[in-house]
C-alpha cells in the first residue's frame, strides 16, 4: 500500500467500553503499525520521565531510536503526537484495570454473600475486606505501576492547558468510575455515583501521597490505611 492510500485517518478501538480515536497517520502495514507504536511508547517514556512538555519530535525520535522524518510522517504536529501518546497510556490502562477488576470480583461476590446491612458488626467486617483490596490495589499500583501514576499526573496537568486532551481524560475516568459505581450500586448505596466519585478521589490523593511520601515508610503507610477504610467505613454507615 502507497503512502497516498496510508493518508491520515481516525481510527477507532473499543477498549473496555470506551471507543479510543487515534488522531495521527495510521496504516495497515505491520511493520509500520509497530514503528508507529514504538514512536508512541519512547513518548509516554519522555512524559514519565521529563513531563509531557518534554514531549518533543526531535526528542522522541532520539528516544525511539528513529529517523526525525519518521516521527513527522505519522504525526504532522506535536499536539498530535501527544495526543496519540495519552490515547495509548488510557488504552493501556483500562486493560490493566480491567483485568485487576475482574480478579477482584470474585472475592467482592464472596464478601456481600456474608454481608447483613441491618448488622453494624457485619458491615465492619465487611468495610475491613474492602478496605483490604483497596489498600492492595494502591499498593499495587505504587510498587509495579508507578511509571503509569507519574504519567496520570501529567496528563491530568496538561488537561489543563490542552482542550484537546479533556474528551480522552474523561474517557480514562469513565471506566474507573463506572467500575465503582457498580459496586456501590451492589451494597446498596442511595447515591452509588457520588460515593463513586468520592471513593475515586480518595484513591487518586492516597496515590499522589504515596508518590510523594513514598510507602516505605509505616508512618506513612499505616495513616493511608486508616485514610481508605474511614473513607470506606463512612460509605457503608458503620458511624451512624
Amino acid at each position: 500500500m502507497d503512502s497516498s492510500s496510508e493518508g491520515k485517518k481516525s481510527s477507532g478501538k473499543h477498549v473496555t467500553g470506551m471507543e479510543l480515536k487515534y488522531q495521527g497517520r495510521k496504516t495497515s502495514r505491520a511493520n509500520s503499525e509497530q514503528r508507529r507504536r514504538t514512536i508512541l511508547e519512547a513518548a509516554l517514556r519522555i512524559v514519565v520521565r521529563d513531563g509531557v512538555r518534554g514531549v518533543r519530535h526531535r526528542a522522541v525520535a532520539k528516544e525511539a531510536n528513529v529517523p526525525l522524518s519518521a516521527t513527522t510522517y505519522y504525526f504532522k504536529d506535536i499536539t498530535d503526537l501527544i495526543t496519540d501518546t495519552f490515547t495509548l497510556f488510557v488504552e493501556m490502562g483500562a486493560q490493566k484495570f480491567k483485568a485487576y477488576w475482574e480478579e477482584s470480583d470474585s472475592m467482592l461476590k464472596m464478601a456481600m454473600k456474608e454481608l447483613e446491612p441491618s448488622d453494624r458488626t457485619s458491615r465492619q467486617v465487611f468495610a475491613d475486606r474492602i478496605s483490604n483490596l483497596a489498600i492492595e490495589y494502591v499498593l499495587i499500583q505504587l510498587k509495579e505501576h508507578r511509571d503509569y501514576l507519574i504519567a496520570e499526573r501529567a496528563f491530568q496537568q496538561e488537561c489543563l492547558r490542552n482542550e484537546n486532551l479533556r474528551p480522552i481524560a474523561f474517557s480514562h475516568q469513565k471506566f474507573f468510575l463506572d467500575s465503582l459505581e457498580t459496586f456501590f450500586s451492589r451494597i446498596g448505596s442511595n447515591h452509588p455515583d457520588i460515593d463513586a466519585e468520592l471513593f475515586a478521589s480518595i484513591i487518586l490523593h492516597v496515590e499522589y501521597q504515596g508518590l510523594v511520601a513514598g510507602f516505605e515508610d509505616e508512618r506513612t503507610a499505616g495513616r493511608l490505611r486508616i485514610m481508605l477504610k474511614r473513607q470506606i467505613e463512612l460509605m457503608l454507615g458503620i458511624y451512624n
